[in-house]
């Protein structure tokens, strides 16, 4: 009788310890962690180039592709918890992404399903977590941006019925110096990162490409979203009239500078977004 009521005193202890180990745990930005969910792992380190997924990924030719991304040198946590039975990738997902926008986290990118990709890329390629690898149709991601630096979320539900959440919160992080000047450099254009959620990053970044290459001049084209062809021809040159003058009061010669701005005229390159800007580095 006395071993079988200690059996059981151990067994709700040991159900206590489960149920308040979320609650104990520290989390990322002293957010309130998911409800008895389980931290699976964490680990901290730096990372001299980190990349923060702004699209879709795929794989070609072995390497890892999506339509824009950013790069960044940054401190990352990296936290990964199981959620309790019964609950869903997205319950856990909302939970987190709640919370961070209640703390003025602004959406760069975010998907659901099929349309981020496959899931084994981002658990294996992205986040380095196998455990990450489920269900396509079953996978939340989202990049957002605060005042304290760049987090990634992603939620999965594997085959086995498990359900993890995962965070990547990247701080006192800015852009990785060669990313832009690489783009260039391998492809003759790219796009310019962080324009226009973030123009000091983005006006940063021109300006090192305009020292890293200065033998050469500087080509903006800004495409904007519009019904209204004309419209979005004389918007889309505003905004590149704006881009050179930023460059230009920061010390940019005018002379090595070249505004364009071709509306929706290129629908393909606007993708989702309401408005790119794109660089390219001509010989004088």
């Amino acid at each position: 009788m006395l071993r079988l009521t200690l059996t059981r005193l151990f067994s709700v202890m040991a159900c206590w310890l489960l149920a308040t180990h979320s609650l104990r745990a520290e989390t990322p930005l002293n957010l309130d962690p998911f409800p008895l969910a389980s931290e699976i792992n964490q680990t901290e380190r730096s990372d001299p180039d980190y990349r923060l997924m702004l699209g879709g990924i795929i794989k070609i030719n072995g390497l890892i592709r999506s339509d824009r991304e950013q790069r960044l040198n940054a401190n990352l946590l990296r936290t990964t918890w199981q959620l309790p039975s019964g609950y869903s990738p997205e319950s856990g997902f909302n939970f987190m992404r709640k919370q961070l926008m209640d703390k003025g986290g602004r959406v760069l990118f975010e998907c659901a399903g099929r349309q981020c990709g496959p899931s084994n890329l981002w658990a294996n390629e992205i986040f380095k977590q196998a455990r990450l690898y489920g269900v396509d149709s079953s996978q939340f991601y989202a990049a957002l941006e605060l005042d304290q630096g760049h987090v990634a979320l992603y939620a999965v539900r594997r085959g086995n019925g498990r359900v993890y959440l995962h965070m990547d919160l990247l701080s006192n992080d800015n852009l990785a110096a060669t990313e832009l000047v690489e783009l260039v450099r391998q492809r003759g254009y790219a796009q310019v990162v962080q324009w226009p959620e973030s123009r000091d990053i983005a006006v940063q970044s021109l300006q090192d490409l305009l020292a890293e290459f200065p033998s050469r001049n500087m080509v903006l084209v800004v495409h904007w979203r519009s019904r209204d062809l004309d419209l979005s021809m004389t918007q889309s040159q505003e905004a590149a009239d704006r881009l050179k003058r930023t460059l230009v009061e920061k010390g940019a010669s005018p002379d090595r500078i070249d505004a364009r701005g071709v509306g929706a005229l290129v629908p393909s390159v606007l993708g989702s977004r309401s408005s790119v800007a794109v660089v390219m580095m001509q010989e004088k």
